[in-house]
C-alpha cells in the first residue's frame, strides 16, 4: 500500500500598528539584545538549508512557538450523487502525523511572519476518498481538505473562530512579539498595536508521491480540482507541468499545490512560496502607509509637520530600495528555478508593486521638497513682515529718545571742549543745528532701509 505525504506551509504576516510602525522606522536596534533573546533561533530545515548557501535571509530570527496538540475539525464533508450520508464523513485528524509553528523576525523592515507546518500520511486507497469533493450545498461548501487545514490557524473573518491549537499559538506569538519590541526598542508596546489579520495566510500543499503513483494522472488533476474548487475565486489559470514531469507548480490565490516526486525538492520550493508571500504583504504594506501618509499631510501642511514627513519618507525610500535588493538577491540564488518564480510574481503583480512603490515614493519626496520650499517662502515673508514692524517700533524709540535728548540741549548747560568746537567754527549754534539734524538724518537713513525691505521681500 502506498503512502502519500501531504505538507501544509501556511506563512501568516503580522501587522503592526502604523502609527508604532512609523515610531520605529528609525530607531536604532541592538543586535546583541537581540541575539541574546534569540538564543540561537530554531528555524525549519527548509530555511536552515537555504541560509546554508544563500544569505537572503541570513538576517531572520526564529522563535519556537510552543503549542498545544492540534484539534483538527472532526467532520471533513465530502458531497457526491453516489456517496450516502456515511460516506460523505471523513476525519482527517487520523492521518495527521506531525505539526509545528515557527515566528520569524526581520530587522531590517521590522517584520515578524508565522510560518505553520501540518502534516499528513495517507494511504492510497482512501485517498481518493479526500479528493472526491463537489459540495454544492451551503452549509459543507468549504469543508475539504484545503479548508480544513486552513480553519485549523486562518480566520475567514474577524469573528471567526480556529482551533484551540491556532489560537494558542496567535496569542503566543502576539506576546513574544512584544517582548522582542519592547526589549529591542526600549518602549512599551500594548498587545493590541499587534494584529494577526483575518485572511492574512498562505497556504502552500507540497505532496510527495511515491514512485509507483508517479504516473496516476487521475490523482494530479483531482488534487488540482479540489485545490481550484477551495478557493475563494476560483480560477483555470494554473502553470504547466515543469522540469520533465518531476515537478507541478499549481499557483493560485489562497492554495497553492505543488506535487513532487522528489523529496530534496520541497526544501527547494518552500523559500520560493515563503518569498513571495513575505514580499506581497510588505509592498503592500507600504503602498498602504503611503496612502497614510498623503492622507495625513491633506490635514495639514505645517513645516513641522512636512519636517515630520520629509523624515519618513527618507526612512521609506531605504526600506523600499532595501526591500528591492532583498528580492534580487532572491531570485538570483534560485536561477535554475526563475521561471517558477515570475509566473508566480507576475501573477500576484509583486514586481509592478514594487517598482510602483519605488516611483511614488521618490515622487512623494519631491513634492515635499517643493511643499517644504513654498511653505519655507511664506515663512520668510512673514519674518520679513515682522522685521519691518520692529524697525517702525525701533525708529519711533529713537525719535522719543532724542526728542528727550534735544529737551536737555540748550547754551546754558552746553559746555564743549573748544577743541570740538573748531570742527564747527567756533560757533555753538552750529553745533546745536548740527546735533538737530541728525534724528532727521536717522529718520530718513530707517525709511530708506524699511522701503528696501519692502521692495525686495519675497513674493
Amino acid at each position: 500500500m502506498s503512502i502519500v505525504k501531504f505538507s501544509f506551509m501556511g506563512v501568516q504576516p503580522i501587522e503592526i500598528d502604523t502609527t508604532l510602525y512609523m515610531e520605529l522606522l528609525d530607531k536604532k536596534v541592538s543586535f546583541s539584545k537581540l541575539n541574546a533573546i534569540n538564543n540561537g533561533g530554531d528555524s525549519f530545515p527548509w530555511m536552515e538549508s537555504y541560509n546554508t548557501i544563500y544569505d537572503t535571509y541570513s538576517d531572520l530570527y526564529a522563535w519556537q512557538i510552543l503549542e498545544e496538540e492540534l484539534d483538527l475539525q472532526k467532520d471533513f464533508f465530502r458531497d457526491g450523487p453516489s456517496l450516502n450520508m456515511a460516506q460523505k464523513t471523513l476525519q482527517l485528524s487520523e492521518y495527521l502525523v506531525s505539526h509545528d509553528a515557527k515566528l520569524y523576525f526581520d530587522p531590517r523592515f521590522i517584520y515578524f511572519v508565522l510560518v505553520y507546518q501540518v502534516d499528513f500520511e495517507i494511504p492510497s486507497n482512501v485517498l481518493f476518498q479526500f479528493l472526491d469533493y463537489d459540495a454544492t450545498q451551503d452549509n459543507i461548501k468549504y469543508n475539504d481538505l484545503y479548508n480544513v487545514v486552513r480553519k485549523a490557524f486562518v480566520k475567514e473573518e474577524k469573528q471567526s473562530k480556529i482551533s484551540a491549537w491556532g489560537n494558542s499559538i496567535q496569542r503566543k506569538t502576539k506576546n513574544k512579539i512584544q517582548e522582542i519590541l519592547e526589549t529591542l526598542y526600549k518602549k512599551k508596546i500594548d498587545i493590541d498595536m499587534i494584529d494577526i489579520l483575518p485572511n492574512s495566510c498562505n497556504i502552500s500543499n507540497f505532496v510527495l508521491v511515491p514512485e509507483e503513483m508517479s504516473a496516476e494522472k487521475l490523482f494530479f488533476e483531482k488534487l488540482i480540482s479540489l485545490n481550484i474548487y477551495a478557493e475563494r475565486l476560483s480560477s483555470q489559470i494554473f502553470l504547466e507541468p515543469l522540469y520533465n514531469d518531476t515537478v507541478y507548480y499549481s499557483f493560485n490565490g489562497r492554495f497553492h499545490t505543488i506535487i513532487l516526486k522528489n523529496k530534496q525538492d520541497r526544501y527547494r520550493f518552500q523559500p520560493l512560496q515563503f518569498h513571495i508571500q513575505y514580499m506581497w504583504f510588505l509592498v503592500e504594506r507600504y503602498n498602504k502607509m503611503m496612502n497614510l501618509i498623503n492622507k495625513s499631510l491633506m490635514q495639514t501642511d505645517s513645516l513641522k509637520a512636512l519636517q515630520k514627513h520629509s523624515k519618513l519618507i527618507h526612512s521609506m525610500i531605504n526600506k523600499i530600495e532595501l526591500l528591492s535588493l532583498h528580492d534580487m538577491n532572491f531570485k538570483h540564488s534560485i536561477e535554475v528555478d526563475i521561471d517558477i518564480y515570475e509566473k508566480n510574481e507576475k501573477r500576484w503583480s509583486i514586481a509592478n508593486l514594487l517598482q510602483s512603490s519605488k516611483q511614488y515614493v521618490s515622487f512623494f519626496k519631491d513634492y515635499l521638497d517643493r511643499l517644504f520650499a513654498q511653505k519655507n517662502e511664506i515663512y520668510q515673508k512673514k519674518m520679513n513682515l515682522i522685521l519691518l514692524v520692529i524697525s517702525f517700533f525701533q525708529l519711533l524709540a529713537l525719535v522719543s529718545v532724542w526728542n528727550d535728548y534735544l529737551a536737555t540741549l540748550n547754551k546754558n548747560n552746553l559746555e564743549v571742549d573748544n577743541r570740538f568746537l573748531q570742527f564747527f567754527n567756533h560757533s555753538t549754534e552750529s553745533l546745536l543745528t548740527f546735533n538737530l539734524f541728525i534724528p532727521v538724518g536717522l529718520i530718513v537713513i530707517m525709511l530708506g532701509f524699511t522701503l528696501y525691505l519692502w521692495k525686495h521681500r519675497i513674493k
